[in-house]
């Protein structure tokens, strides 16, 4: 096995784990948006795990120059500014509407990541 397999596999799991975290918290907030009544530990609980899968992910990353391809540095960005969006919307109260983009543009990204390690995509919401 290569250098690149060895650790794709390794970090491969913290890049599913912070996604299925993620779009848990996305579907949270679309429950919120139907009228129905959300679990705020959850939703706050989610995107803990999330974030967390995430920035342990970005550490092993900047630890192994073999993983180097643009499409971490994407996902990096994109999970960024939505945990970013995310915490600023729900502490001021505001609109969804910016974090929900923001979600999309974090599954396209995660999708391209995808491809290149070899893992199923999720899908962009409507």
């Amino acid at each position: 096995m290569d250098n690149f397999s060895y650790h794709k596999e390794n970090i491969s799991e913290f890049a599913v784990t912070s996604m299925i975290n993620y779009q848990r918290v996305y579907h949270l907030l679309s429950d919120e948006l139907d009228r129905e009544k959300i679990n705020e530990h959850a939703l706050y609980g989610y995107h803990s795990m999330a974030y967390s899968a995430f920035m342990t992910m970005k550490s092993y990353y900047l630890q192994n120059d073999i993983l180097s391809h643009h499409e971490f540095d994407s996902f990096f960005e994109k999970a960024g500014q939505f945990s970013r969006e995310f915490t600023s919307s729900r502490e001021t109260n505001h609109s969804m509407q910016w974090t929900f983009g923001y979600y999309n543009e974090l599954v396209k990204s995660y999708n391209e990541l995808a491809s290149l390690l070899g893992l199923n995509p999720f899908n962009v919401p409507e």
